[in-house]
């Protein structure tokens, strides 16, 4: 029987997610909009496989277990609108660098819930990330105060990602793949449907490009990047994973320069550095915690 090589899923599932940047900024559509449509489109390609294969497994899912997937969603909702949002406030490096964090929220929630506590090597990383956060955000801030109210938005997106992921650590224990992001991506869509219209933004009439800007968030990002990386876990180290996903910054940093003519300050590209830096010390020496309280 063929199987994918893990590697190469790889390769293709960080630049699937490092397109999602990019991709926000070829629209003008109001973030919570975007965010919208693009939880619609990924239902609307991952519904006919959930059917055939995973069907019954909803009569047997518990309260928790949909509660549990609505406040995953509800999470998951908060991180686009705001990660989207910080997209239209500061550039495409700052932005993706500092949604990547979200492994420094990831330490807090897991001390907070389960007194995780990690090797000391990992909170150098942690506090090497922070340094690298304040430099970035101050030279931010000289740009003007919308580049640092875009910063903190990008930090709320770590920050409710965080919460997402560490639900879906919990839920994935018991449940598929297909029927857990059926119901997150479900809620999540629905939330996003009744802050539409509560803000009041129109749900039609966009513009074509606008549509393909959609479609291209579900299949390239969602499809193509998180669901493949979800893959990819079940055969390469955890670590290794989390690890590679701090290309996307990287490469969307690339490509808006090319595109969109972004180019860095010196304190950015030193902030920037000193975070990745940062969250690849975290992540490598995380993976095994000291000591649980």
């Amino acid at each position: 029987m063929f199987t994918p090589n893990p590697y190469l899923a790889l390769i293709i599932g960080v630049l699937g997610v490092s397109s999602s940047a990019i991709l926000v900024k070829f629209t003008a559509a109001p973030p919570v909009v975007i965010a919208f449509y693009r939880m619609l489109f990924t239902l609307l390609m991952l519904l006919p496989f959930t059917i055939k294969n995973n069907a019954q497994d909803f009569r047997f899912f518990t309260k928790t277990q949909y509660l549990l997937t609505f406040v995953s969603g509800l999470f998951l909702s908060l991180h686009f609108v705001s990660w989207f949002t910080a997209l239209r406030y500061t550039s495409v490096a700052s932005a993706t660098v500092l949604v990547d964090t979200h492994p420094l929220f990831v330490l807090f929630f897991g001390y907070l819930l389960w007194r995780e506590v990690f090797p000391l090597k990992a909170y150098l990383g942690v506090l090497v990330a922070l340094l690298g956060i304040i430099i970035l955000s101050w030279g931010d801030l000289h740009l003007g105060i919308d580049n640092l109210k875009g910063d903190l938005l990008a930090i709320v997106g770590a920050f409710t990602v965080a919460g997402y992921y560490l639900c879906g650590r919990h839920l994935r224990k018991t449940m598929d793949i297909l029927p857990y992001t059926i119901l997150v991506y479900g809620f999540s869509g629905l939330l996003l449907l009744i802050a539409v219209g509560v803000m009041g933004y129109p749900l039609f009439g966009y513009s074509l490009k606008d549509y393909s800007v959609f479609i291209s968030l579900a299949f390239f990002c969602t499809i193509l990047g998180h669901s493949i990386l979800n893959w990819a876990l079940k055969f390469l180290p955890t670590a290794s994973v989390s690890i590679s996903v701090l290309g996307e910054p990287v490469i969307a940093s690339v490509l808006a320069f090319f595109i969109f003519k972004e180019s860095l300050t010196l304190q950015q590209l030193f902030g920037s550095i000193l975070i990745l830096n940062g969250i690849f010390y975290f992540v490598r020496y995380q993976a095994a915690p000291a000591a649980k309280g």
